[in-house]
């Protein structure tokens, strides 16, 4: 059958069977035993991966195979060499299949016809022995005629003697007789044409085959597709089934031609009958011996079916001899259950491309088909769903087997020293290995632990070294030696950059995130692991985010979120799609590196340059990603807000160290302030006012406004001795006149935090005593009456462009205090005019009442005697 026959069944459901895969598969092909062909359509009993372990190979590979190896890591991608090889292998299978059941279906209806017309002389015969006969009517009368006229003459009529005997000696068949034979022989040829029938449906079935273009492993997995397709509607038994109807209907013409011989001579008919018998005693005990012995040559094509059926329902329950190899390595370990990194929804086509696999496997002997099959298990992403069904298949023994072939043992020196022989090959099996017993409890053998050992300390190679690392970690989840073994290739792929690929590197930041969440150690040495592991991780992100590796950065996300206590459902949720693993990457990096930059030291991160990088790139991701993601959990975001806290106020990051934006981000979080304790809103003042005079970008400008107004609003006089030491009526001042003069907001926010200053100022005068602090105000007071300010407010004011409860409540109650403070300034008249007027406007609306009464007392100070 040609591998594009599968079009027609792209749209099928495949539901993934539960049992084995060591069954017989209906692909027909000539016996292994050297015996005769099977016959028509007839499907061999292919290989168990428990007969390949102890089967010799076959020579001569395609051609597809010795010339063309895929990359590392790519074994099983879109266009793998393995896809062609099955394509081609399954393209000859099929071919056979198609040609072997054409000849044994052809052969079948040439039977067919000729038993047919033989069939078809014998019923007209007979059948003329059913109908009526006018002349038997005819004599009837003649005789009844002949009885009336003897009783009208008084004559006894007596019967004939030689007639009763003709009677008693008649050898014809009665009726019953009769009947019986054209009932067998009617039943023989409705056989026999439905026979005919379905073959010629059986032709089409097996000759459709429409053209499929697309990539080798589309055209694979839709070649899968039919064939399970055929094999679940049981095509082939159908097929091989056929001449079982021939074989009923020559039984059924037999059995009418006894009937019809049994009145007749008895010599006859018991040599017809013993031929007949004999003839069918050897049918059913031909069927018998190849069913017992698959090497016998008298087959019969439905034995086969029968006979898998018959072992698919007695190999349920029973022991499984796939182990056998495993049994001989080494014994058994303590089993440590590896945590499964991805969720099991069944994805069909994985399931096409498992079974696929296991089709070559136990249809094709040549050994370099077997070695890239087993390969390309390697190549398999993390999340596959249907790693079982190779597990099932008994493919992990075999996996270890060609392993083991890859080294040679030195028993002439005294420690039985492995040689590797084939490292390339030991390092996809352990790949495969690692893939295979993903969710399981299976170990490593002890007697293969010494050469992956071996292959481990193999030097010159760190792909090779470090894939056995991930094998050895991934068996020995209880031991401090193999996890420390995984950050130290880490540390030499971050230390030779230009020889380490993105595929090794993804390979140990994996395994060390499976293992991290599957660890079996103290808490002590879990500490220490994640402290030797933290700063490498750093240097691997860096590296990564310079050559734009996304998955080396998501990646190593997840395993920084695991080893600074993040949630193992949460991890498992994101690696089980790789897209979605790339899209919470955000979510994963933001509480790794906020947990880290909140406590450093304690994660091993002692290089300045090393926690600068971490403080700017949390700062760069965490920022945008807490104001733009919908539905960012509040777990992450006040892993966020208490980081950036952290990092803002040592001066981490600021202005001239990150971007306008970002730091219009990081202030626009800080806002509300929750995670900064009281002690540190001095130094957040300082801070803020730093900012104000580095930046010049009008949003950053705005947010630190906000968050300097809820500190002073508190009154505090910690905070107003900050404010006036870091001189920020400067600050605000040069704000608002050097700022983006067209943003009027922000002069009117400068306006607002200059008022609220006075207030707080005032409020705190009678709690600070030292002489300094008056000296400092009257400084900062000076600076007011030398700005801008007032005639600010005045422009503002009469062109009412802010409302009245501001103005109220904030606005004048500080224009008073100031003006008690220096009633001599020359700007109260022009002041007190313009409120005035506006109060004038706003008689009767909420807060007027207030307004026109602080303007009577500012009336008073100006002009006391009035």
């Amino acid at each position: 059958m040609d591998p594009s026959i599968a079009a027609d069944s792209s749209s099928s459901s495949i539901s993934p069977p539960t049992q084995s895969l060591n069954l017989p598969l209906p692909v027909p092909r000539r016996s292994r035993g050297g015996s005769n062909a099977t016959l028509v359509g007839s499907p061999s009993t292919p290989r168990s991966i428990s007969q390949l372990l102890k089967e010799e190979p076959s020579a001569g590979p395609p051609a597809k195979v010795q010339d063309c190896w895929d990359e590392l890591g790519s074994e099983a991608d879109e266009y793998a060499n393995i896809w062609q090889i099955y394509n081609e292998e399954a393209g000859k299978k099929d071919a056979t299949t198609t040609e072997g059941s054409n000849r044994g279906i052809d052969g079948l209806l040439v039977f067919t016809g000729l038993f047919s017309a033989v069939l078809t002389t014998f019923i007209i015969q007979s059948y003329q022995q059913m109908i009526p006969n006018p002349s038997d009517a005819t004599n009837a009368l003649l005789i009844e005629l002949i009885a009336l006229q003897r009783d009208a003459a008084n004559l006894t009529a007596l019967p004939n003697p030689n007639t009763t005997v003709s009677k008693a000696m008649d050898p014809s068949p009665s009726e019953t007789q009769i009947h019986g034979v054209n009932g067998l022989w009617f039943a023989a040829l409705a056989c026999s044409l439905s026979a005919a029938l379905i073959s010629m449906l059986a032709k089409q079935w097996i000759q459709y085959t429409p053209h499929i273009s697309g990539s080798p492993r589309y055209r694979a997995r839709q070649r899968q597709r039919r064939y399970m397709q055929l094999k679940k509607w049981h095509v082939f038994a159908v097929i091989n089934a056929l001449p079982l109807l021939l074989h009923a209907a020559l039984l059924l013409f037999f059995a009418g031609l006894l009937v019809l011989l049994w009145s007749g001579d008895i010599a006859i008919t018991a040599a017809t009958f013993v031929i007949v018998a004999v003839a069918y005693i050897f049918y059913v005990g031909s069927m018998w011996m190849s069913f017992v012995d698959p090497d016998c040559p008298y087959q019969h094509p439905i034995t086969e079916h029968l006979r898998s059926w018959v072992a698919r329902h007695t190999r349920c329950g029973a022991p499984s001899s796939e182990i056998e190899l495993e049994s001989n390595i080494g014994d058994k370990l303590i089993p440590l259950h590896r945590i499964p990194m991805h969720t099991s929804q069944p994805n069909q086509e994985d399931y096409l491309d498992a079974y696929a696999l296991v089709w070559l496997l136990q249809e094709c002997n040549h050994e370099d088909i077997v070695t890239s099959t087993l390969q390309a298990i390697g190549g398999l992403p993390i999340n596959f769903t249907a790693f079982h069904v190779l597990r099932d298949a008994g493919v992990i023994p075999l996996v270890l087997q060609q392993f083991n072939s890859c080294f040679h043992r030195d028993s002439s020196s005294f420690d039985h020293r492995w040689h590797i022989t084939k490292a390339g090959d030991a390092e996809k099996y352990c790949r495969a290995w690692v893939r295979l017993t993903h969710n399981t409890v299976e170990r490593w053998p002890r007697k293969l632990l010494a050469p992956l050992n071996a292959l481990k300390d193999m030097p010159g190679n760190l792909h090779v070294s470090s894939v056995a690392a991930c094998a050895s970690a991934l068996d020995s989840l209880d031991l401090r030696g193999p996890q420390l073994a995984l950050v130290t290739q880490l540390r030499q792929t971050a230390e030779c950059e230009s020889n380490a690929t993105e595929l090794t590197q993804l390979w140990l930041l994996e395994t060390f995130l499976e293992a991290s969440m599957s660890w079996e150690l103290e808490a002590v040495i879990v500490d220490d692991i994640t402290r030797r592991a933290i700063p490498v991780l750093l240097r691997l992100l860096q590296q990564a985010a310079d050559m734009q590796r996304a998955e080396v950065q998501s990646t190593i996300a997840l395993v920084m979120y695991s080893l600074t206590g993040g949630s193992v459902d949460y991890m498992r949720l994101v690696l089980s799609e790789p897209d979605t693993r790339r899209e919470t990457f955000h979510k994963s990096i933001i509480w790794g590196l906020g947990i880290i930059v909140k406590n450093p030291h304690r994660y091993g991160v002692v290089d300045d340059d090393l926690f600068r990088f971490a403080a700017m790139e949390f700062a760069t991701i965490a920022a945008p990603a807490v104001n733009q993601i919908n539905g960012l959990p509040a777990a992450f975001k006040n892993i966020a807000r208490q980081g950036l806290s952290k990092l803002y106020l040592e001066g981490n990051i600021g202005a001239g160290l990150i971007s306008d934006s970002v730091l219009a981000d990081i202030l626009q979080i800080l806002h509300p302030i929750l995670n900064i304790p009281p002690i540190q809103y001095p130094s957040f003042v300082k801070t803020l006012l730093r900012t104000l005079a580095g930046s010049s970008d009008v949003n950053v400008a705005l947010y630190a406004i906000r968050l300097l107004e809820s500190l002073l609003g508190d009154c505090h006089p910690t905070v107003v001795l900050a404010f006036i030491e870091e001189n920020g009526v400067a600050a605000l001042l040069r704000v608002a006149c050097t700022g983006d003069t067209d943003n009027r907001r922000l002069q009117i926010d400068c306006i607002r935090m200059l008022c609220i200053f006075v207030q707080s100022s005032n409020d705190c005068s009678l709690q600070i005593e030292f002489p300094s602090f008056s000296e400092a105000l009257k400084k900062q007071f000076d600076d007011l009456f030398q700005s801008n300010f007032f005639p600010t407010i005045i422009s503002v004011i009469s062109a009412r462009r802010w409302w009245l409860p501001e103005i109220a409540e904030i606005w004048v109650p500080s224009i008073l205090y100031l003006c008690e403070a220096r009633p001599h300034e020359s700007v109260w008249p022009g002041v007190e005019a313009v409120l005035r007027k506006f109060a004038e406007l706003n008689v009767g609306e909420d807060g007027s009442h207030r307004l026109v009464d602080n303007l009577d007392r500012m009336a008073a100070i100006l002009r006391p005697g009035v």
